[in-house]
């Protein structure tokens, strides 16, 4: 009996040691610590009970990739102080590139508050689109929902990259696929310097949380 309960409390310190494992690679992937005081809750779980709340951690990890994520779309899109404005695609937008569809109206300006509540709506289906078109999980549904988000959903689901995620492919090459434009009134292909910017950072979204698909964490 002793040499049971032995190999049990073994056992027991493996399955913590790796839940700690998985959770200290998971907070150097986002560069910031996941037991700080920005998050007391974990900490006081882990130091009280000895043991580290793995869900709490994917919790955490998601919500501040999807925090990261809204402020990203906030610095490339812009507020244009409120105002309604022609995107570079030429269609109507207002807030952080809510574009104005036929039956919306809105004031002739709105708050940033506004404009946060609408881009989140708006992010929200992205995200809703990329998990019925795929079977993604964590960073990479985000990265995919931007994906979605900047370039529609049409693009994303006729595109290249829509396939090779389903076979495992090469994704930071189709990522990076959408740096290139076609110039007015010629046949010249030209890299944007914004758009290779929003593809890198798409890139980096994407393997945030390559460790955790490592571990199978997202194959359960």
């Amino acid at each position: 009996m002793r040499r049971l309960n032995k190999t049990t409390k073994t056992m027991n310190n493996l399955i913590r040691t790796g839940a700690m494992v998985i959770a200290l690679t998971l907070a150097g992937s986002t560069g910031s610590p996941l037991m700080s005081e920005q998050n007391p809750k974990l900490e006081s779980t882990t130091a009280e009970g000895n043991e580290f709340d793995l869900d709490h951690a994917l919790d955490q990890s998601w919500k501040q990739n999807y925090e990261e994520v809204i402020a990203f779309i906030k610095q490339h899109e812009g507020f244009a102080n409120g105002h309604a404005y022609r995107c570079v695609a030429g269609n109507l937008t207002i807030g952080y590139g809510h574009i104005i569809r036929k039956g919306e109206h809105f004031p002739t300006q709105i708050t940033k508050e506004q404009a946060d509540s609408l881009l989140r709506s708006d992010f929200r289906q992205a995200i809703r689109t990329a998990e019925r078109l795929t079977n993604l999980k964590g960073s990479r549904k985000l990265a995919v929902a931007h994906f979605i988000f900047s370039k529609g959903c049409g693009a994303f689901t006729k595109s290249t990259l829509r396939k090779e995620i389903a076979l495992n492919g090469d994704i930071d090459r189709e990522f990076m696929r959408w740096c290139w434009y076609t110039k007015p009134g010629t046949k010249q292909k030209v890299k944007s310097k914004v758009a290779e910017g929003i593809s890198r950072w798409e890139c980096k979204m994407w393997h945030r949380d390559d460790n955790l698909y490592a571990w199978g964490r997202y194959f359960e």
